[in-house]
């Protein structure tokens, strides 16, 4: 009688202990689990971390770039004496009155075709927007003679100059045109424009650079823009 009941109550002792011995092996399983969670949430971060700080580099570097290639607010432009189509010496970087515009282009450029009503009317409203205290000049990549006839062609009403040295062009860091830049009378960049000039918000941008005040030291205020064409 006394095995008949052992008999049982050693199969409950089995099972309970089977159970004991599944839960402790249960307990390490989870914590393992908790880890590699953690461990995974843990890389998913560093490599977004990551990809944001080469994003930034990427940036910063692209930024070094134009800075070193590209016309930018506040730079200091030389100033060149060249003969004008009329006969008329202007010096590019030296305006008569407080500002000089600068509109750099090719005979030949798609873009600066695109880009002249645009800047005839840019040409058009600044000398009254500034009440006379701002000149436009065209810098032609051309000979005079192409020059003269593309501007006879497009009646274009403000003084050309034909330049076909690339080393002038560079020195206002004209390596791509169409390039618009507004130039004050200390000599420095407050606008650059470089690409196509065909929107409202090109000539609302020269226009806010005419009447913006300047920096301590001079300069202004305004980033320069830049759209490839």
């Amino acid at each position: 009688m006394s095995s008949s009941v052992s008999g049982p109550r050693q199969i409950h002792a089995v099972v309970r202990g089977a159970r004991a011995d599944s839960a402790s092996a249960a307990r390490p399983a989870r914590g393992v689990s908790l880890l590699l969670t953690l461990g995974l949430l843990l890389a998913c971060a560093l490599v977004l971390t990551l990809a944001w700080q080469l994003r930034e580099l990427r940036q910063e570097r692209r930024g070094l770039i134009e800075r070193v290639n590209d016309p930018y607010v506040g730079m200091y432009v030389p100033k060149v004496a060249l003969t004008a189509l009329d006969g008329s010496v202007v010096v590019l970087g030296e305006p008569r009155a407080d500002y000089q515009l600068l509109y750099f282009f090719s005979t030949t450029c798609p873009h600066c075709l695109a880009s002249l009503p645009m800047v005839k009317t840019i040409a058009a409203q600044v000398p009254a927007a500034s009440k006379g205290r701002a000149e436009i000049i065209g810098v032609a990549s051309a000979s005079a003679a192409d020059a003269g006839a593309y501007a006879r062609a497009h009646a274009l009403a403000f003084p050309i100059v034909a330049n076909s040295e690339v080393r002038t062009a560079m020195l206002f860091r004209a390596h791509s045109v169409p390039l618009l830049l507004v130039i004050d009378a200390d000599g420095r960049v407050r606008h650059a424009r470089m690409g196509v000039i065909d929107a409202a918000a090109d000539l609302r941008a020269v226009l806010a650079a005419l009447d913006e005040p300047k920096r301590p030291g001079g300069g202004a205020a305004r980033v320069a823009n830049k759209e490839s064409p």
